[in-house]
């Protein structure tokens, strides 16, 4: 350290010392201006979730998908087998790939799409919205089941759902998800902020249940 003094006392004395000394404290002075910003500028509020599409993708399963819309209830039941999808509504049989919908009657036909708000069901969709969203708060059980409390806003999910850029001052969204022996059991979201905002519904519930997962042989 007295070396260094020395030093610094002797450099100040040469004629170049002064300009020296004077570039020297401005890169100094920007280091640490930058170095304030990199560090505020981080999102200290949004959670690292970090989940990902292995816990779907990699399973069949059994599941339930209920949408309680306005004073209106549908309910889909049915399972997942490879990349297909097999389920019963309205007394109907349906089949669904991901991008094109089957019916069986007397004989297999394409139809659109009978699931509401289906994209709220779509595995890439959930694990985006899981990952843009804020833990408000997070209970593990004695028996080893966890429930997750998360927040979102209809912002953040018009840009997931529809790739929309809206600015709306509101309450977030609810979603709670119970993960039950390393597998989610259930997610259900609470989007009636996002029904008022978007003028499409006055209040909207979706309750996804899963069961019986399996490996993918």
């Amino acid at each position: 350290m007295k070396n260094t003094i020395e030093f610094l006392k002797e450099l100040r004395e040469k004629p170049y010392g002064k300009a020296a000394f004077f570039f020297g404290f401005y890169l100094i002075f920007f280091i640490v201006i930058f170095l304030i910003f990199s560090i505020g500028g981080k999102d200290t509020n949004k959670n690292d979730n970090n989940a990902d599409n292995k816990y779907f993708k990699n399973y069949n399963y059994s599941y339930e998908y209920k949408v309680v819309l306005d004073n209106n209830t549908y309910t889909y039941t049915g399972s997942k087998e490879g990349i297909y999808f097999k389920y019963n509504y309205n007394g109907k049989e349906y089949y669904s790939n991901g991008s094109k919908s089957f019916v069986k009657e007397e004989e297999v036909k394409e139809v659109d799409n009978p699931v509401k708000f289906s994209k709220f069901f779509d595995e890439d969709i959930i694990v985006e919205i899981i990952n843009a969203s804020y833990i408000d708060s997070h209970t593990t059980y004695g028996n080893g089941e966890a429930l997750y409390n998360l927040l979102t806003s209809s912002n953040t999910l018009n840009k997931i759902l529809d790739g929309k850029e809206t600015d709306y001052d509101e309450v977030p969204n609810k979603i709670k998800i119970t993960v039950k022996e390393k597998h989610i059991s259930e997610i259900n979201y609470n989007l009636d902020s996002y029904c008022k905002n978007n003028d499409s519904c006055n209040s909207l519930n979706i309750t996804i249940s899963y069961s019986n997962y399996s490996s993918k042989s």
